[in-house]
């Protein structure tokens, strides 16, 4: 079963912890402290691959997490990082934040790689935290964690060739007989329940076609399948629209199937497209020469004639769509995603030292990011750990900030989700 949408998350590598320890040496009497660093955690990574074409492998596993960081080591041994996790996608998925919609990347092109989720950083040992007045500190950093995100996957299929047209005009039929895709092919409506991918091979050169589902008038408001899967061919570098021949009214039929991309997409309907009337083996040469006439005379256009059941016409067509597709493929990011796919970094964060102070009922709230990091990181059961924190609020002003704001001695500091006694 084709699936074009998958709801997942991911997390990277939590960092490794930082160690306490002191140097324990013979005829070093007085070993100074040398813990080492965490490793840092593994990053999360999406790549395009060309042998997955669909998103069923997210049907079952949807939570991924890269490896975490080790913990450092005495000597100033740092931890090993967590290794990375590569999750791969097909050619032509977008990602986006499930909670405001953000597109984090447009998959476009095959072998494309890029990080979403940055692992968390190392913590510090206690040999990082030396300095003039805390020379023997007994106190490290945890590791930080990493970045989490619950996203949605949409795959707009990736194809050279987007097959449409009424149910049962015959695209599955086309499709199984061009490529080496095997869809259901039957003499009724609404046959192909999925789109069809297949791979076509001809003079030197790979076609990708999508057989989306039959299309009806109204499929742009959502009647009948069509309209769940128009979005199938919005990336597709050519349309193929097929007419039967031996429709009572073919050229309404062809009409209908314009207004219904136009309605859809103007930008779809703006594409390059082949008009094609199929099924010929099942009218005589007269009548195909009349109706070919009839479709030139009145849109201008003249179709190509075949009969996937007979393959009459088929090489002619095939070599008409490699002259016209440029053999290189490449789609670009959409329009309207473009900015924001661009702007996304991961594990970007504001270094400012301005704190946002919110007073509460009998505690404050300290809002910054970095501040919340070290929260994160504290190990708030070791007193020294706690010391430290409020050293980097000395520093950072903002003791003397609460001070003038109407801080009272016992009150509760609101550190990330750690609290923290004021002491004036």
């Amino acid at each position: 079963m084709f699936i074009d949408e998958a709801k997942i998350e991911f997390t990277a590598g939590k960092g490794g912890d930082g160690a306490v320890h002191f140097r324990k040496e013979k005829f070093i009497p007085k070993g100074g402290p040398d813990g080492g660093n965490g490793g840092r955690g593994g990053d999360v990574w999406f790549e395009t691959v060309n042998n997955i074409h669909t998103l069923s492998d997210f049907r079952n596993k949807k939570e991924f997490k890269a490896m975490p960081g080790k913990a450092g080591g005495q000597k100033l041994q740092t931890g090993k990082s967590g290794d990375d996790l590569v999750i791969r996608v097909p050619q032509g998925t977008i990602i986006r934040e499930q909670e405001t919609g953000r597109v984090l990347a447009d998959l476009t092109e095959l072998n494309q790689k890029i990080k979403l989720a940055q692992g968390g950083i190392g913590g510090k040992g206690n040999a990082g935290f030396v300095n003039s007045v805390r020379q023997a500190p007994a106190f490290a950093e945890k590791g930080d964690v990493g970045e989490h995100f619950k996203v949605e996957l949409e795959l707009k299929l990736v194809a050279d060739v987007a097959l449409v047209g009424y149910p049962s005009v015959g695209k599955s039929t086309f499709i199984s007989v061009v490529s080496n895709a095997k869809p259901k092919v039957a003499e009724y409506h609404f046959t192909t329940l999925v789109p069809n991918l297949g791979v076509c091979n001809f003079d030197d050169r790979e076609l990708v076609f999508v057989d989306v589902p039959g299309l009806i008038e109204g499929a742009s408001e959502g009647k009948g399948l069509g309209h769940q899967f128009l979005r199938h061919i919005e990336r597709a570098r050519m349309v193929l629209q097929l007419v039967d021949v031996n429709s009572d009214t073919p050229l309404k039929d062809f009409q209908v199937i314009r207004k219904e991309l136009e309605s859809f997409s103007p930008e779809l309907a703006a594409k390059p497209f082949v008009p094609v009337l199929c099924k010929i083996d099942t009218v005589d040469e007269e009548l195909q020469n009349f109706v070919s006439k009839e479709f030139e005379a009145e849109f201008g256009l003249k179709p190509y004639l075949i009969s996937a059941a007979t393959h009459a016409g088929m090489d002619t067509l095939l070599k008409h769509l490699v002259h016209e597709i440029p053999e290189e493929r490449k789609f670009e990011v959409a329009e309207e995603d473009q900015d924001k796919a661009v702007e996304f970094r991961p594990g970007e964060q504001d270094d400012s030292r301005f704190v946002q102070i919110e007073k509460k009922e009998n505690w404050w709230n300290l809002n910054n990011v970095r501040l919340s990091q070290i929260g994160r990181q504290t190990d708030w059961e070791n007193a020294e750990g706690q010391e430290r924190v409020y050293d980097v609020l000395r520093k950072w002003g903002i003791i003397k900030q609460l001070e003038k704001a109407g801080a009272e001695p016992g009150d509760q500091l609101r550190i990330g989700e750690e609290f923290l006694e004021y002491r004036g």
